[in-house]
C-alpha cells in the first residue's frame, strides 16, 4: 500500500468538510456548525496532531480537556461525530492508522430541565388570552403544543385546518451566518424543511385556541406572524416571549421551556411516552423517556399512597 505523506489531522478534517459540503443533502446550518466547532474547538488541539501519530489516547485526552473548559454536551457530541468520521477518511486514505472508535461515546447525564410551574403557566395563559393578537396566539399553541421557536415562526395560515383542528409543522425559520462573504449583512433569514424526518408531523390544536384562530385567519400563504409573504424573524417571536414573562413578573426562562412545559404537563397526565414523542417530533422515543420520564418527588409520593391505600384497604 503506498505511503501517503504525513499531514496535520486538521488536512483531513478538511477532507471530510468538503466531502460534506458537495453530497449536498446536509442542510446549510448544520455545514456551518460543523465549520464553526472546527475552527473554534479542533483546528488547534486535535487537529494540530500529525495525523500518522494520532492515537486513541489523543482523542480520550482532548474530551477531558474539553470537559474542563466546560464545552456542552451537544457541542461535545458533534466534535466525536467529526473526530470519528475525519479517522474513517484518513484510514480508508492510508494517512492515520486504524483506531476502534466504537466505544467512544459522550454519557448523556440526566438533566434537571427548567418548567414553569402550574402557577407561572396560569398567569402565562391569562396574559396570552387578553387582548389577543397573532404573536400572543402563536405563544399559544407553543405552550400547549410543544412546538419549537423556529417551527413557530415558519407557520403559514395554510398549515392550520381550522375545522379538523389540526396543525401541520412542515418547516422551520433560523438565522445563519451569510455565506456571501462580500455581502454587508453577516447573518441571513432562512425557512427550509424542518429539523429531521420526524420533526415533520400533525398535531391536534386545544380547542380554546380555534376561535382565536378563527378571529385572526388570513390568507393561506402568508406567514401567520408577518402576515404577509414575508418571512419572520424568530428573535422577534422571542421578544415577545421576554416581554410575555416580564409582564407576569415571571423570571426569565430559555424560550425551550415552554417546550420543557408543555411535554412535563402531558407526562403528569398521564400521556404516554410514544403519543408524546410524536407530537413532540423526537427522533425516538428514547429521546422523549429519557429527557421527560422521570417521576417527581410528588408523583413518587402519590403512588406510595395509592399502594398503601390498596393494601391497608383490603384489610
Amino acid at each position: 500500500m503506498e505511503k501517503k505523506e504525513n499531514k496535520e489531522f486538521n488536512y483531513i478534517i478538511k477532507l471530510w468538510l468538503k466531502e460534506k459540503k458537495e453530497e449536498n443533502e446536509v442542510k446549510v446550518q448544520t455545514i456551518q456548525r460543523y465549520e464553526n466547532i472546527v475552527e473554534r474547538y479542533l483546528s488547534n488541539t486535535i487537529g494540530r496532531i500529525e495525523s500518522q501519530k494520532i492515537k486513541k489516547d489523543d482523542i480520550i485526552d482532548f474530551f477531558k480537556k474539553g470537559t474542563i473548559h466546560n464545552n456542552s454536551l451537544s457541542v461535545q457530541k458533534m466534535e466525536l461525530y467529526i473526530i470519528k468520521r475525519t479517522i474513517e477518511i484518513g484510514y480508508s486514505l492510508n494517512m492515520c492508522k486504524y483506531i476502534d472508535m466504537r466505544k467512544l461515546k459522550i454519557k448523556t447525564p440526566n438533566k434537571c430541565l427548567t418548567v414553569f410551574t402550574k402557577r407561572q403557566q396560569r398567569k402565562i395563559d391569562k396574559f396570552l388570552t387578553s387582548d389577543i393578537n397573532v404573536r400572543k396566539v402563536v405563544l399559544l399553541l407553543c405552550m400547549y403544543t410543544g412546538i419549537r421557536l423556529g417551527e413557530a415562526s415558519a407557520l403559514k395560515w395554510k398549515d392550520i385546518n381550522i375545522r379538523k383542528k389540526i396543525l401541520s409543522i412542515r418547516r422551520t425559520s433560523i438565522r445563519i451566518k451569510n455565506p456571501d462573504i462580500n455581502s454587508p449583512k453577516k447573518t441571513i433569514l432562512i425557512t427550509g424543511t424542518t429539523k429531521s424526518e420526524t420533526s415533520t408531523r400533525e398535531i391536534p390544536i386545544p380547542s380554546f385556541i380555534i376561535p382565536y384562530l378563527k378571529s385572526l385567519k388570513d390568507e393561506d400563504e402568508y406567514y401567520i406572524l408577518s402576515g404577509s409573504k414575508k418571512k419572520y424573524d424568530p428573535r422577534l417571536l422571542s421578544y415577545s416571549y421576554t416581554r410575555t414573562l416580564k409582564a407576569c413578573r415571571i423570571e426569565y426562562e430559555k424560550f425551550h421551556t415552554l417546550r420543557h412545559t408543555f411535554a412535563t404537563r402531558c407526562i403528569e397526565s398521564g400521556v404516554d411516552a410514544k403519543t408524546l414523542s410524536e407530537i413532540l417530533g423526537h427522533s425516538n422515543v428514547q429521546i422523549t423517556l429519557r429527557l421527560y420520564v422521570h417521576p417527581t418527588y410528588s408523583m413518587k409520593k402519590k403512588s406510595i399512597e395509592k399502594a398503601t391505600k390498596l393494601v391497608k384497604n383490603k384489610i
